[in-house]
């Protein structure tokens, strides 16, 4: 699903956050404003770019004065630029909607200092008027889901109905290949493990554990796993996971692939591909903490610690399945 990429202004992710916390009053710029919010909830994986004015290397991407507030370019430009500092962004950055509205509520919690200043120094410095109104603060406190409402429980609750019922009913299974881990992390060291709303490694796991012999295709991108999950995007049938979790998890998928020396659309029955995972990766911190386990950016980051003992404990109990191991890999 191809989507047109809406191009903003960095301060308008504040003013989409302090207008709604202020109730949305009549002003000039409303319908802007009003028109990004609706493009954003209608698709939360809609890749928004913020463009600003920037001098020399930056200068290709610059929007002009058109969208400019009547506080003057120098507000303008140092806003902007300060909104992208605060974010850990450049001028041109582009990410999905809902990637850049939790960075913004994560590390821009106040507009002072961005918006409104404590001294006005001099006329170019007095800010925007509503930076002290407390309506910003009042949308983040609020919580994201007032901007961006999260995923529908009643429609949650039915996908997981469905997925459940088809999985098991499936003669043979569709996991992304780095859910294979997930799965037994989620098993290991656990006496017992239930059915959470959130995603479907339980009835995975359930299914392989009394069916061994299980064909399992591996599949680029969401799988049987997927459907309950507050990330999971009916309408586009893709993750819209936040703090670049699509990237994180595609790049899992192809260590995992590499490592064990197959490709998307290979099938193996259950029992000989966990002898074959297990065998070449031992620990997570080969895949899920990328081999050294440095987290370089809010992006890249390491999912658990470093190494999960979780997934050694799976792994010395084969993931509960019963007459295998490591030793039956072909």
């Amino acid at each position: 699903m191809q989507t047109e990429t809406l191009d903003v202004r960095p301060y308008q992710l504040l003013c989409v956050i302090c207008r709604s916390g202020a109730g949305w009053p009549a002003e000039p710029r409303r319908e802007r404003l009003l028109r990004i919010l609706g493009q954003v909830r209608e698709d939360r994986g809609r890749p928004m770019r913020l463009r600003c004015h920037a001098d020399s290397g930056y200068a290709y991407q610059n929007p002009g004065r058109g969208e400019d507030t009547p506080e003057g370019e120098l507000f303008n430009e140092k806003r902007d630029l300060d909104v992208l500092q605060r974010l850990g962004l450049v001028p041109g950055s582009t990410r999905p909607a809902l990637e850049l509205f939790e960075r913004v509520f994560e590390r821009i919690r106040t507009t002072q200092g961005i918006c409104g200043f404590e001294e006005v120094t001099a006329a170019p410095w007095q800010g925007c008027p509503e930076a002290a109104s407390g309506a910003y603060e009042r949308a983040i406190a609020a919580g994201l889901h007032q901007i961006l409402p999260a995923r529908d429980p009643g429609e949650k609750a039915s996908y997981k109905q469905e997925s459940v019922a088809a999985l098991r009913r499936a003669e043979r299974l569709q996991i992304r290949p780095h859910h294979l881990m997930c799965m037994a992390c989620f098993h290991g060291g656990r006496d017992r493990i239930e059915p959470i709303e959130e995603d479907n490694l339980f009835e995975a796991i359930d299914v392989i554990q009394r069916r061994p012999e299980t064909p399992v295709t591996l599949v680029r991108g969401c799988c049987m796993i997927c459907p309950p999950c507050s990330r999971f995007d009916p309408r586009r049938g893709q993750c819209v996971g936040g703090k670049g979790m699509n990237l994180r998890d595609q790049k899992k998928d192809l260590d995992v692939l590499q490592r064990l020396g197959l490709a998307y659309g290979d099938t193996l029955p259950a029992r000989r591909l966990y002898a074959l995972l297990f065998e070449r990766i031992p620990s997570t911190r080969l895949v899920c903490s990328y081999g050294d386990g440095v987290a370089r950016s809010v992006e890249w980051s390491i999912c658990s610690a470093p190494e999960s003992e979780r997934y050694r404990q799976a792994r010395d109990a084969f993931l509960g399945m019963p007459a295998g191991g490591p030793a039956t890999c072909p």
